[in-house]
């Protein structure tokens, strides 16, 4: 059993020894100069002589090269530097590694070198690719249905004046989800903030212009997940106007989307503020699920939402950062 008094330098070696990760020392200039038994074996090397005095940036695919020193060089400048990337073992077999590197000084205070450890991540960078894909694919199978609606209710419609134009608005509107779903075509994970709410609250407009008013500054970058988010919130705020708000009564909705004046460090506000036509008689629904509904997908991406009522109607703010995985 360990103990405080048996943590002596040779009790903590024998930890690294046996710890599960690729553990590594390297000198300050760069070179492998020990790695610890499961690392061996996680690496596929037979021949760990061989390894010494190599520079370790060389083990790395020629893509992962400069990646590695611009970390180690991060190490050196005093922070904890993390990074994901390929690197087949020493016998081929592909493998994603999970790596921090941190610089180690002696009693002295100078740089004495950098501890690097790396977990195989592999099967968890599996694991993303194939959530991917299957988001890939149901994006593309959700387009198709949003064509084959769109077909259907203009089928329905022919020949009858008052349903062809209820027809004609259904059609804009999910038109604009499908584009919605567009931004991330083509593999991106970044989409403009502005181009999304506009995108999404586009169907909500009437014969006499925009009912929503839209304050965004361009060429504002947002992570998928972030966008996704932004996406079910402000289409579940739309929604709800429309059935009991501003939208469904001919009021007007001032959105709202820009850094944070207070937070700072990436985060982004956004206001939703609704004008309506129709006296505010209730703030609360019996069983409604937006609004948890709301909350969780806020809270899962690290976000806050809030509403207030004033006398015209409900002003919602969320706060989310730019960018999250």
């Amino acid at each position: 059993m360990l103990s405080r008094a048996e943590l002596s330098p040779e009790s903590l070696s024998r930890v690294l020894e046996q710890s599960t990760d690729c553990v590594k020392l390297i000198s300050p200039s760069g070179e492998l100069l020990w790695m610890n038994p499961n690392g061996l074996c996680a690496m596929e090397i037979d021949e760990p002589e061989l390894l010494n005095g190599t520079e370790w940036a060389n083990f790395w695919p020629d893509e992962s090269r400069a990646q590695i020193r611009s970390a180690l060089s991060d190490a050196a400048a005093g922070r904890v530097a993390r990074l994901e990337a390929f690197c087949p073992t020493a016998k081929g077999s592909p493998r994603w590694w999970e790596v921090s590197i941190s610089a180690v000084k002696a009693p002295d205070g100078a740089p004495a070198g950098y501890i690097s450890i790396s977990r195989d991540v592999s099967q968890m960078h599996a694991d993303r690719e194939a959530l991917r894909v299957l988001l890939a694919e149901m994006r593309h199978r959700l387009k198709n249905s949003f064509a084959m609606v769109c077909a259907m209710l203009r089928s329905l419609s022919r020949a009858d004046e008052h349903n062809s134009a209820f027809a004609t608005e259904m059609v804009s509107r999910i038109s604009a989800l499908a584009t919605a779903q567009t931004l991330f075509d083509g593999g991106s994970e970044k989409a403009d903030l502005g181009e999304l709410l506009a995108t999404v609250m586009s169907p909500f407009r009437d014969v006499d212009g925009p009912i929503v008013k839209l304050d965004c500054a361009k060429d504002q970058d947002i992570s998928r997940g972030i966008a996704d988010a932004i996406s079910l919130v402000v289409g579940e705020l739309a929604v709800n106007s429309t059935k009991h708000g501003a939208i469904g009564h001919g009021g007007s909705i001032a959105l709202k989307a820009a850094p944070h004046p207070d937070l700072g460090n990436g985060q982004l506000l956004i206001e939703w503020r609704e004008t309506s036509r129709r006296a505010i008689t209730t703030t609360s629904r019996e069983g409604g699920q937006g609004l948890s509904l709301i909350e969780r997908i806020c809270k899962a991406r690290g976000g806050r939402f809030g509403i207030t009522w004033g006398e015209s109607g409900l002003v919602a703010t969320l706060t989310l950062p730019f960018q999250q995985n």
